[in-house]
């Protein structure tokens, strides 16, 4: 057993961790948000491609990751094999 198992069994005593592998494939969305702000609707009225959208987060802020729209994790944005990614620098306690 992994000691990430352990240690989850250790700090929920109570659950019925046998019931987990009932769940285990479900498919939940995760998302990465690199960022956000607030605009007018008029400003986007006018973007076309090209605009510029500045957000909030600066270029070597983590970004917040979510599972089904709970925080779980932050991390790094990465490229690789022409693809972005998230390299998980921080994992968010007791989200809800």
């Amino acid at each position: 057993m992994s000691d990430s198992l352990n240690e989850l069994k250790n700090s929920y005593p109570d659950f019925n961790f046998e019931n987990l592998a009932k769940i285990a494939n479900v498919e939940v969305k995760l998302t990465a948000q690199l960022g956000k702000t607030k605009v007018l609707l008029k400003d986007i009225l006018r973007y076309q491609p090209g605009t510029l959208v500045m957000l909030d987060n600066r270029e070597e802020e983590p970004v917040d990751i979510f599972v089904d729209s709970v925080l779980v994790a932050r991390g790094a944005v990465v490229a690789l094999d022409n693809h972005y990614g998230v390299k998980i620098t921080e994992i968010i306690e007791n989200s809800k």
